[in-house]
């Protein structure tokens, strides 16, 4: 993969995954799957999985963001991360961090809340994950 290829990429899931845009967050998801599945699909020859495990964790950096973004108050992300499992002392500290949204989204109380496992369940399309399944098939 080129460097120009992977920016031209990453410049279209920022247009997917504005801030300001509205939407359902499974309607997003949704529309970044298609994305996500076509240039995976294209790229399946390509020996580079440190770059794709590298990109996942971009993309889901950016839907924190968003989910942090649609949750608005610090009530509403602490409840949030107490529902997903993250003690109540520590919800309350990561929700009343003066930090900004994308600062927010790398604290451990935002990778607790919204795991990998939080993200499968949501359907979200794995680049990495995809690319090995592709390799094993014959």
């Amino acid at each position: 993969m080129s460097s120009k290829s992977i920016s031209r990429f990453k410049d279209k899931i920022r247009e997917l995954t504005r801030r300001n845009k509205p939407g359902k967050y499974s309607e997003i998801v949704a529309r970044l799957n298609l994305t996500l599945t076509g240039w995976i699909n294209y790229y399946r020859y390509v020996r580079s999985d440190n770059k794709l495990k590298e990109l996942d964790g971009w993309i889901r950096r950016r839907l924190r963001v968003i989910k942090l973004k649609q949750l608005k108050r610090c009530y509403t992300v602490a409840k949030f991360y107490m529902s997903n499992g993250v003690e109540e002392y520590q919800s309350w500290i990561g929700a009343l961090s003066g930090k900004g949204l994308w600062r927010r989204s790398g604290i451990p109380q935002s990778h607790f809340a919204m795991s990998l496992e939080w993200f499968r369940e949501l359907g979200l399309v794995s680049l990495s994950r995809r690319w090995q399944d592709m390799q094993r098939k014959p």
